[in-house]
């Protein structure tokens, strides 16, 4: 009975992270460029207990979450009429430099600040490529800016239309192995591998497309069935130690 109280608390344990994961893709359903993350279980360690001279059968002690992946499926694309709004149709990330390093992100809602620098909407800049060079920096007298398939910005100056600079994608042997540390961005891990950066559309990269923005990959009704599901699991699992505290309470009070 005891072993009974320890595998459903660990039954629990584990729909409990369940549900934080699906609260936490369903709070993101609108974020732009946002991944949806998926929990995955395994069960514990089996003991063998012996019954009679020859046979053995083995009992389980519940489960715990073995890993949280994410789907990097894409997201519906919707349209802004904004040119500095930018969706990769296809893999890659865009590269952002922090102040400690390259981060990548999928969401490209960006904007020019005072200095002309395109930037993510919490100020990064976005650059070429890792190690702090590539800026793209657009004329500040510039009537307007158009942003190619293959990740050429052009500004045009008076009658004059200038090339300012390419936005480049990185790609990894395995995303879903990237760290994401919020604000919609990433950090390659020993996981996921070292990034290369490439040219749009070129060694299986995505076009990027201008005027559009990624949505939430998140799909609302799945999420909703996954949550009934992790709810029902959780629920057996504290009727499972109830019942095993009733049977410790019957037990207890037998008399002689």
């Amino acid at each position: 009975m005891l072993r009974a109280l320890w595998t459903g608390a660990t039954g629990m344990n584990a729909q409990q992270f369940m549900i934080d994961t699906i609260a936490n893709n369903l709070a993101n359903v609108n974020t732009t460029g946002y991944k949806r993350q998926r929990v995955n279980f395994k069960d514990l360690y089996y003991q063998e207990l012996r019954m009679g001279q020859n046979d053995v059968i083995s009992i389980g002690h519940g489960s715990r979450v073995s890993d949280s992946t994410r789907s990097f499926a894409p997201g519906n694309l919707e349209k802004t009429d904004d040119p500095l709004s930018l969706a990769i149709e296809g893999l890659g990330f865009f590269c952002v430099e922090l102040p400690d390093g390259t981060a990548y992100t999928r969401d490209g809602n960006f904007r020019v600040d005072g200095e002309g620098v395109l930037v993510t909407s919490d100020g990064y800049p976005v650059v070429s490529e890792g190690g702090y060079g590539g800026e793209i920096t657009i004329p500040q007298d510039a009537t307007e800016v158009t942003v190619s398939p293959d990740g050429t910005v052009l500004a045009r100056v008076g009658d004059e239309l200038r090339n300012v600079g390419q936005i480049r994608l990185a790609m990894f042997p395995n995303p879903a192995g990237l760290e994401a540390i919020g604000r919609n961005l990433f950090k390659a891990t020993v996981a996921s591998g070292d990034p290369r950066t490439v040219v749009p559309g070129e060694e299986g990269s995505g076009r990027i497309l201008s005027g559009f923005l990624e949505t939430s990959n998140v799909q609302i009704v799945t999420e909703m069935v996954n949550l009934i599901v992790a709810q029902r699991a959780f629920e057996l699992n504290s009727k499972a130690v109830e019942t095993a505290d009733q049977m410790l309470g019957i037990a207890n009070n037998l008399k002689r």
